[in-house]
């Protein structure tokens, strides 16, 4: 098992983990956390442990995407349209992302995502993934396994067997992928099979049906016949792991039904259990010895405590790949009179920066800003000025998508606005025929450089 550590209570709640650790759990999946603080108790966890555990975490931007002191960069998407004009970008990115994560005792990042994103609604995977054909992620995806693995940090690759073409988030539901086999081969496979010629030595199941591998419609995740299938077909030699067991696409069965129904299937680690001491009986009734050995030897080569020089940080590299990465769609003209239509679909404000930056080149510029749908009114726009309609809409886990709202608005401004602005997912503005700029995150640095970019149009007169 590798169960959550909470890395903003890593010090009041040592003694629990430590605790866990004498119980002889495989390791840990890390979220939040101050980098010395964290970087301090994992090296006394890794003490308590004769084999190395596994210290994991979601740092698929970083490891500020999760701990405080590391450096945030831009989701996966961005960074692949970045490298389109600098291939070199991907080296550099993922050897920062190696060195900060060794240094905070992370010894496995839980990426690549190696999900082609071929379903515009996809709503978890997205701007989450390297692009949107079986090429770029293989190509991106294996840089990354090559990268990360030649400085020490294991990686997994996920989620198997293709979470992109989905319309549902398996936070939430189990989603269907209905392709035949043949299909499977010819796209979300490619990742996989290119990613384990590269060194891959873990993948993550999806917790997805998938009625091609599984016939039963039961979850991969649990499922006998997609291990079989890794190891028979794909000829993958190294641990398999469930996602979180704690997400909505196994809801179907209880905690000990669906890590009993794991393990017996073949999986080698349950990730993110909820309550990891009351699984004992699911794993005293599962011969795992063969699975442990397997594990112990995989664990055996991961770095066993934080290691390195703290790094310097890399803010400036990855404001330079949120540059490089913009991307304009269609003819964006000057806006003498600019209006900016902020759409947040977030609980946090977003969208100040960029309002703060446009307002210094323009001090008349106003604003809206639309946090929901109730009562707006295309008349409660002025008339004669420049529209600019900024979306802030992340993709997060739990959260289902695009609201309903915000997809409504934006079709009522379509033939109104100048320009619309994506600071997520480019696809949300998919029905949109105006000219867009495609921003992939919403950070103060992304926010800033398509400031920069209206600001050219203005000097240019047009982009």
């Amino acid at each position: 098992m590798m169960p959550r550590l909470e890395g903003n209570r890593i010090e009041q709640e040592f003694e629990y983990y430590r605790g866990l650790v004498r119980k002889g759990v495989a390791g840990f999946i890390v979220f939040g956390g101050e980098l010395n603080s964290l970087r301090e108790r994992i090296k006394r966890l890794q003490k308590e442990s004769v084999t190395p555990l596994i210290i994991a975490s979601d740092l698929e931007q970083g490891l500020g995407q999760q701990v405080k002191g590391g450096t945030l960069f831009p989701p996966a998407m961005a960074i692949g349209e970045a490298a389109k004009k600098d291939p070199n970008i991907l080296k550099a990115v993922f050897k920062c992302m190696a060195d900060e994560a060794r240094y905070a005792g992370i010894n496995m990042i839980l990426a690549p995502v190696l999900d082609v994103n071929t379903n515009p609604d996809n709503p978890i995977i997205s701007t989450r993934a390297f692009g949107e054909d079986p090429e770029t992620v293989s190509a991106i995806g294996s840089e990354m396994i090559k990268t990360l693995r030649g400085r020490g940090i294991e990686v997994c690759g996920k989620h198997f067997p293709g979470h992109g073409d989905t319309g549902v988030d398996s936070h939430i539901t189990l989603p269907v992928v209905g392709k035949s086999l043949n299909a499977l081969e010819e796209c979300e496979l490619v990742p996989f099979r290119t990613a384990v010629k590269a060194g891959l030595k873990a993948i993550m199941l999806g917790h997805l049906s998938v009625p091609a591998i599984e016939p039963s419609g039961m979850p991969v995740s649990l499922s006998a016949n997609a291990v079989r299938f890794l190891r028979e077909k794909m000829r993958f030699k190294g641990i398999v792991m469930t996602d979180a067991m704690n997400m909505g696409g196994i809801s179907a069965y209880s905690a000990d039904e669906a890590a009993s129904m794991a393990l017996r299937a073949g999986v080698d680690v349950l990730l993110h259990p909820d309550e990891p001491e009351k699984l004992s009986s699911a794993l005293e009734k599962t011969d795992c010895r063969f699975r442990q050995n397997r594990l112990v030897r995989f664990r055996k080569t991961l770095i066993s405590s934080p290691t390195g020089r703290k790094p310097r940080s890399s803010e400036k590299l990855s404001m330079e790949i949120t540059k490089k990465a913009i991307k304009v769609a269609g003819s964006v003209k000057p806006l003498k009179k600019p209006f900016i239509v902020l759409l947040n679909d977030d609980e946090e404000e977003k969208g100040k920066v960029f309002i703060a930056e446009m307002a210094k080149r323009n001090p008349s510029v106003k604003h809206l800003i639309i946090n929901s749908g109730m009562g707006f009114r295309l008349k409660s726009l002025p008339q004669g000025v420049d529209i600019i309609v900024a979306v802030f809409s992340a993709v997060k886990g739990w959260k289902g998508g695009t609201p309903p709202w915000l997809k409504r608005i934006i079709l009522k401004l379509k033939n109104k606005a100048s320009v619309f602005i994506s600071f997520g997912s480019p696809h949300i503005l998919d029905r949109v025929p105006s000219a867009k700029i495609y921003a992939y995150w919403d950070s103060e640095y992304a926010q800033r450089a398509v400031s920069e970019v209206l600001s050219e149009v203005a000097e240019r007169g047009t982009m």
